[in-house]
Order: C-alpha cells, then structure tokens, then sequence
C-alpha cells in the first residue's frame, strides 16, 4: 500500500472510530479489518493475547499486514474484576485472504458497528517499501549470520522500551549459548547468573522476532529511536548491533536492541 495513497484515504476517514464501510479501496486493491478478541479479564494484567500473537497467525500463512493495532469491539461491560473488557485485536489485510483470515478465527470488523480503533493506524505504519528495504536487509544478514556455521557461542546483550518510562532499566547481560539453546544469562552489572531467562532468545530467535514485527507494520523502524529513518547497524559477523523497533500498538512496545562481543565457541 503506498504511502500516498493511504494518506489519500486518511483524508476521508479522520475519526478514531471505525469508517462506515470496511472495505479500503487504493489504487485498485481492496483491503479489509479484520478481528479477534484478545480474551482480556479486567483486574489481570496477564492473559490476554498480544496483537504479535493473533498477528502472526495471519503472517504464518502469508497474509500480508498494513497495520496492527489493539482497540474495542464497542459493547458494554460490567466494572467489575473478573469481567471481559471488549478488548480486541485488528488487522488490516487484503481482501483476497478473507476467507483464509476467517478460517483462523477472525472476523470482519464491520461486523461490530460502534467498534471504537484508529481509523488512521494505515496511515502512520512505515511504507511498504520502508517495510521490504529492512526485511531484505535483515535476511541479506541473516545469510551472513547463518555463514558462521555454530550453534555455540556467547554475546552481549540488552533491551530498553523507550514508550515505557516506568519501566525497570533491563541489565546488560552475556547470553551464553549451547546447542542452539541459550544455557546461561549472565547479568554483566550484578556479576549474577539469572535464574529466569524464559524472556531471552538466542541471534536465530531475536532475527525471527525482529522479522515478524516488521511483519506487523511498525510505526517505526530504524537505528534508534533518536534516528528511527536511519538503518539499523550490523556486525560483519551478521548480528543486529543496533536495532529499533516501535510497534505503536501497546504499551512498552518501542524496543531498542543491542547485540554485541560476539564469541564463537
């Protein structure tokens, strides 16, 4: 979808809410919202399922996203802990994959009449060819990265959330790795191995990671997010040094990556 003709449409439909008709006609190709309830209870902060998680049952069978965002399917719902909240997960795609989108659970968003989302979530996403310019980058890289031929070694590594200011400062740590499993997550600061490490990912895990949020449609994507047009920065060994990534749809999803002393063992 290019970048023009989305603002194009964004002319037409500047309300947060949803357009009268869900079909979104540019240059030619028709797209369509589709949805999931993301099954938030109020009064728990876990559970509910993330716009990464329904978004990549979409990508798995290579439906195109032009954007992803959380919003509300418009209903009313008791105050009360234990309660559902409306909450739901929307895509935008093309129209041609409906029925394969419906076959996975989805629904057509007009479907909820007062769905309350951004209408211009189309509009802010990088560009399709912002989009494509950093997957081929990624996977010209990942070729490098695959080149060194190991499945142990060790680097540094550490991610910070530039939207999440509340957020505790994540440590520094050495991702030892063994077998193409992660075996130790040294935190360097502390001098203390970590007894969680269910959050890390090893280089294949972080490049597939990074994949699928391009996937998405970022709002931003780049170096940092001081420089988010700039290109993100790689190692001659093929590990992203420097990545960012703002997804624009949840809270604390801005993430700055940096990967570095890479070790073969």
């Amino acid at each position: 979808m290019p970048k023009n003709s989305r603002l194009a449409f964004g002319l037409i439909c500047l309300s947060l809410t949803a357009c009268n008709d869900n079909i979104i006609d540019l240059d030619g190709e028709q797209h369509v919202r589709v949805y999931q309830d993301d099954q938030a209870i109020s009064c728990e902060n876990t559970g509910a399922i993330s716009v990464k998680t329904h978004g990549k049952l979409l990508i798995d069978k290579d439906i195109e996203l032009h954007c992803s965002q959380k919003g509300h399917d418009g209903m009313g719902y008791t105050e009360s802990c234990g309660s559902q909240t409306g909450s739901i997960n929307i895509f935008t795609i093309h129209d041609k994959d409906l029925a394969t989108a419906e076959s996975l659970g989805f629904s057509e968003l007009s479907t909820l009449p007062d769905a309350q989302f951004d209408a211009q979530c189309e509009f802010k996403v990088i560009s399709d060819t912002r989009k494509n310019d950093l997957l081929n980058q990624l996977n010209d890289q990942y070729v490098i990265w695959q080149a060194n031929n190991t499945s142990n070694y060790q680097f540094q590594f550490n991610v910070s959330f530039s939207d999440c200011p509340t957020f505790a400062p994540t440590p520094i740590v050495t991702i030892s790795v063994i077998d193409d499993a992660i075996n130790t997550v040294y935190d360097i600061d502390d001098e203390t191995f970590l007894s969680n490490i269910t959050d890390y990912k090893t280089i294949d895990e972080l490049y597939s990671e990074i994949d699928l949020e391009l996937k998405l449609m970022p709002i931003e994507a780049g170096l940092s997010a001081s420089e988010p047009l700039e290109l993100p920065v790689f190692s001659s060994m093929g590990i992203p040094e420097q990545y960012f990534i703002n997804g624009g749809g949840e809270e604390c999803d801005a993430a700055n990556y940096t990967m570095s002393d890479l070790v073969l063992l």
